[in-house]
């Protein structure tokens, strides 16, 4: 087995004060779309990744997910 010696990149990092954008974000299209609606629940499962990616980090969420508001 040949092991490479080029690093891996870092991963990005969201904090806490994005994870709450989107989240926020997020709520805003399910009351849009409605709860009962199969678009609710998939954005209501994806709110509550990003709750949970929250808590677990201790307010630095690492992964390869970027928010930035678009101008």
């Amino acid at each position: 087995m040949v092991l490479s010696s080029v690093p891996f990149p870092a991963a990005p990092t969201i904090d806490a004060a994005e994870a709450r954008w989107a989240s926020e974000q997020l709520g805003a299209l399910i009351a849009r779309m409605g709860d009962d609606s199969v678009t609710g629940l998939i954005l209501r499962q994806a709110r509550q990744e990003l709750a949970s990616l929250v808590q677990s980090a201790g307010g630095e969420v690492v992964g390869p997910l970027r928010v930035r508001l678009a101008a």
